[in-house]
């Protein structure tokens, strides 16, 4: 009678694992009952881990959705453009923390060498301009590539876009760089 069949919308079930038999041709072990079949499934689909299986996991899942999410953001042919013009340039931003770092090491010789912390300020500030001017000079030059390869494109967001690529250390920008120093963009 079709009136107690299961209907054919629900889920399908996997197919059965192989039977295990021996070299004699007999199986290993009794057919398990409905209940034990249906147990291991479930468990084989709710599966329970560690606190440290779950965070490794949950790690995984969140960086790959910062990933996507990066990706569609930054999926668009002016910011690959961008991208490719910073990439293809030394900047003097590139190496902007590395250097603040020293100089602010530097600023700590105060009570050995009282000269050292004012020095090392000069530096600093002087060194923040210079990337400034560089920061500049890039924008004016990557405005004039805009406007020869995507004529009457916004260039909305793009300048502090390309300045925080500017100012990363070049091995740790993301998406990484496509074109190396000096290469056609």
């Amino acid at each position: 009678m079709a009136l107690f069949r299961r209907s054919t919308t629900a889920e399908p079930e996997p197919s059965p694992a192989p039977e295990v038999r021996d070299p004699s041709g007999r199986k290993a072990g009794p057919t398990p009952s409905r209940k034990e079949a249906e147990a291991a499934r479930r468990q084989r689909v709710t599966q329970t881990y560690s606190k440290r299986e779950s965070r490794q996991l949950n790690a995984r899942q969140n960086r790959a959705d910062r990933m996507r999410a990066l990706a569609a953001r930054d999926n668009t042919p002016e910011k690959a453009l961008m991208r490719d013009y910073v990439d293809h340039r030394f900047s003097i931003g590139e190496i902007l923390l590395p250097a603040l770092v020293l100089i602010l090491a530097t600023s700590f010789l105060n009570t050995i060498f009282p000269r050292a912390a004012v020095i090392g300020t000069v530096i600093m500030y002087v060194y923040v301009l210079a990337v400034l001017v560089d920061l500049y000079l890039m924008w004016r030059g990557f405005k004039k590539v805009l406007a020869q390869r995507l004529p009457g494109t916004s260039t909305r967001g793009l300048a502090f876009y390309g300045a925080n690529r500017a100012i990363q250390i070049r091995r740790f920008r993301i998406p990484s760089p496509r074109v190396k120093r000096g290469d056609k963009y």
